[in-house]
């Protein structure tokens, strides 16, 4: 028979051995998933300078908040008026370059062992930082301080890398399915340039055919002299080189943007941010030494009768153009589609040149309709001038030419909606035909025939104020979500035709930058997003666009604004439609 005491030696014994064995190991880091930062210590403090001894010190598991307006972002803590540190650490498996993803608002200061690496500390709305530094193999102490003066509060801390870059040789490219590039990328891969035309397709199954973004980073080297960094994007960009802010045009367009930077030989990092907020992407960038080089010979004459077309993707006609063609006649109707390869819409500009030979002596009638701005030159001189943005509209003028040989220019630019532009010249002195008589304007108002509203009834807040003195209101959301709420407002008119599209808005009611009409119109829906914010008592034009006036036609507007979930207020009164010739 075992011995008592021994056998309760041997079970204490085995015990222990497990107890080392199976325990983990003290202060091993949890999985890091390139994501926010975890396992904090948040110190909350009722003053905006993180004085005197913290209100209120807890555990936060992740750095990633939101909070509302006139919310509390812990028990015992103001509304407005609030600071906090936050203290973290972190375990970096293997040294390289990690990069840090702030959104605050308002002020935040990253710092890493002690070490200011990022300050940002001041009043601001939701706004994205980054920062890339190196850090070695271990235990890190990051520390970050916070502050919200008023209204909403957000706090969002992210961290990805390492590696020493082996995995992305080229670009590193961090795919987000929001167009705010908030929370931690969806995927995270090599790209090896950035010239991406993904059309009504998605970069990734992972991914949204729209309303994604992108974050692209890369340290190469450069030989020392300025360099011309150039975007083309549908719809919003950002670039920096080192910490320098080249380019910085976050909003919805179409558009390419250029900048210099004189840089010092040897490595640098170059930054691209981008977003896509529709149902078409692009996303391209180059970059080239800039040196005095010989112009380019001029191009060789056009051909007899056919039109020499230079496109611009600008509104000025500015040089390099996109491309040069020769057109047999300049009849297009391009609506919101590309004029040539390499520009994707408005703006753009067009010039061509040609050499026309009229067979008689005599009047001959020049008769150029357009939208936008358009201007005709006939042997030198100017015969039509209509340099301005308007609807389609038709200018006409007539000269009296000699048989033979003559020179013709016609200049073009479109800034936005449909682009048109057609140039006749035929022989004999033909007036244009007269516009159509006008109209009035046609007002549905909220509450009124053709006024229709859904969504979740609790939703609706009542204004005595617009329009027939009563408007309705509701809180943004930031996404797509059940529940939320919409409007349309559907217009009888009296005939098809140009009609401007107006939206009123009371004052002290809307806070909103990013309300999002959607305008259907002969078939087709063409969004346009604007501030309600900055207008009070005062119609806010959306756009002039072409109704058949068949019924079915009509305005939307939903209270969906991808901006911070509830912290905006949208309006819903009238519309107008002006008739426009």
């Amino acid at each position: 028979m075992t011995h008592p005491i021994r056998l309760r030696f041997a079970l204490v014994l085995i015990s222990l051995v497990l107890l080392f064995t199976l325990a983990p190991s003290v202060g091993a880091s949890p999985p890091r998933s390139n994501g926010y930062l975890t396992n904090c210590t948040g110190e909350y403090f009722n003053n905006i300078t993180l004085s005197g001894g913290p209100a209120l010190t807890r555990a936060d598991p992740t750095l990633n908040f939101f909070w509302p307006e006139w919310t509390s972002p812990a028990p015992g803590i103001n509304v407005n008026n609030y600071s906090v540190r936050w203290t973290c650490s972190i375990n970096v498996a293997s040294g390289g370059d990690y990069t840090f993803n702030l959104l605050t608002d308002d002020g935040m200061n990253l710092l890493i062992d002690n070490n200011l690496v990022l300050w940002a500390w001041y009043d601001q709305g939701p706004s994205p930082y980054w920062k890339t530094i190196n850090l070695s193999a271990g235990w890190h102490t990051v520390r970050v301080e916070y502050y919200n003066r008023t209204l909403g509060g957000t706090a969002q801390v992210s961290w990805s890398g390492g590696g020493g870059g082996g995995t992305f040789p080229d670009w590193r490219g961090e795919y987000y399915n929001n167009p705010s590039l908030s929370g931690a990328p969806v995927i995270t891969r090599n790209d090896p340039n950035i010239n991406f035309n993904w059309g009504t397709g998605s970069p990734d199954p992972s991914i949204p055919p729209a309303y994604f973004s992108v974050r692209w980073t890369r340290t190469f080297y450069f030989n020392g002299g300025t360099w011309r960094f150039t975007t083309t994007t549908k719809d919003g960009v950002r670039l920096w080189v080192d910490s320098n802010l080249l380019i910085d045009k976050w909003f919805n367009q179409s558009a390419s943007y250029s900048a210099d930077i004189a840089l010092a030989a040897g490595n640098h990092t170059v930054r691209m941010e981008y977003y896509n907020n529709s149902s078409y992407a692009i996303a391209q960038l180059s970059y080239t030494p800039v040196s005095p080089v010989p112009p380019p010979p001029p191009p060789p004459p056009p051909p007899t009768t056919a039109w020499r077309g230079y496109y611009y993707y600008n509104v000025t006609l500015t040089d390099p153009a996109v491309c040069v063609r020769d057109d047999p006649a300049i009849n297009f109707n391009w609506g919101t589609g590309s004029p040539c390869p390499g520009i994707w819409g408005a703006p753009f500009s067009v010039r061509w040149d040609s050499t026309q030979n009229l067979s008689v002596t005599g009047n001959y009638t020049i008769v150029a309709t357009s939208d936008d701005g358009v201007r005709v030159w006939v042997d030198g001189g100017l015969v039509i001038d209509a340099w301005y943005d308007h609807v389609p509209m038709t200018f006409s003028a007539v000269r009296y030419l000699a048989a033979g040989a003559h020179s013709f220019r016609v200049e073009y630019y479109e800034r936005g909606g449909g682009a048109l532009i057609v140039v006749q010249i035929t022989s004999g002195s033909v007036p244009p035909p007269p516009p159509p008589p006008p109209v009035g304007d046609v007002i549905v108002d909220d509450r009124g025939p053709g006024w229709q509203a859904g969504g979740s009834s609790s939703g609706w807040h009542d204004a005595p104020v617009g329009i027939g003195g009563h408007s309705f209101w509701t809180f943004n959301n930031a996404y797509a979500a059940p529940y939320y709420n919409w409007a349309r407002w559907y217009p009888t008119l009296p005939a098809p035709g140009n009609y401007e599209v107006f939206a009123y808005i009371p004052a002290g009611i809307a806070t909103t930058t990013n309300a999002r009409y959607w305008i259907y119109h002969a078939g087709r829906h063409d969004l346009a997003a604007r501030s309600q914010c900055f207008y009070a008592d005062q119609w806010l034009s959306l756009g002039t666009y072409y109704f058949n006036a068949l019924g079915g036609e009509n305005v939307s507007l939903s209270d969906v604004t991808y901006e911070c979930y509830l912290c905006r207020t949208l309006v819903f009164d009238a519309i107008k439609f002006s008739p426009r010739y």
